[in-house]
């Protein structure tokens, strides 16, 4: 046996609740691909445990239904991909860079999972369902109020002269649009770039008269 021989070791054995979430990540993983390429009512159970290389009896063990499992794989890349943004501007002040930070991501957005192409889905399902409705009424409000709170520093003094749920629901309502994905050349990035200078040129950081609604 030679010295490399005698130094090598294994890598240690997961233990069942890291086993258990190695393998949650894997078949949302897969969700996210086979809910973006088939569509919800297109896929199917037995697709996604086979494009993650489970049995069925494994997605049934860690997701009830078919439902859940959209639920759960749409929360889990929504708020990464939020998370994410945030991540960004964290690390940067200036006006422009945080601008263009927020566009950045937005276009990097165009890879796979594209949630975009779940959102139709999503919202049928909550019109369906008032509970989903209201679950994901309070997901969304958190995570655009805490996209919004980093957008503000684009104002002179962190002055917006919007509330910071509306200006974070600006940034990630566009950035989930579908009609800049059947055009050539507009992307998301580009809207949300005009957005955001329009609002810090208009009011430099200083917020509307009282009473004043923005046009």
């Amino acid at each position: 046996m030679t010295d490399y021989d005698a130094t090598v070791t294994r890598p240690a054995r997961l233990t069942r609740e890291q086993s258990r979430a190695r393998t949650r990540e894997r078949l949302l993983a897969s969700a996210a691909v086979v809910f973006t390429r088939e569509g919800y009512a297109g896929a199917s159970i037995d697709r996604i445990a086979e494009e993650a290389g489970y049995s069925k009896g494994a997605m049934y063990s860690n997701f009830a239904s078919k439902d859940e499992l959209f639920f759960a794989m749409f929360d889990y890349y929504a708020l990464g991909q939020a998370d994410e943004l945030c991540r960004r501007l964290d690390a940067v002040d200036d006006a422009d860079a945080v601008i263009d930070t927020a566009c950045a991501w937005a276009d990097g957005m165009r890879h796979e999972p594209d949630l975009r192409l779940l959102v139709v889905d999503m919202a049928r399902l909550a019109r369906a369902d008032p509970a989903v409705a209201a679950r994901h009424t309070k997901m969304f409000d958190d995570e655009w109020h805490q996209v919004g709170s980093r957008l503000v520093k684009i104002f002179p003094g962190g002055a917006s002269p919007v509330p910071v749920l509306q200006l974070g629901a600006l940034v990630m309502d566009i950035a989930y649009g579908n009609a800049t994905q059947l055009h050539a050349g507009l992307t998301a990035g580009d809207l949300i770039g005009v957005a955001l200078r329009a609002l810090r040129d208009a009011y430099g950081g200083r917020p509307p008269a009282p009473g004043k609604r923005l046009a």
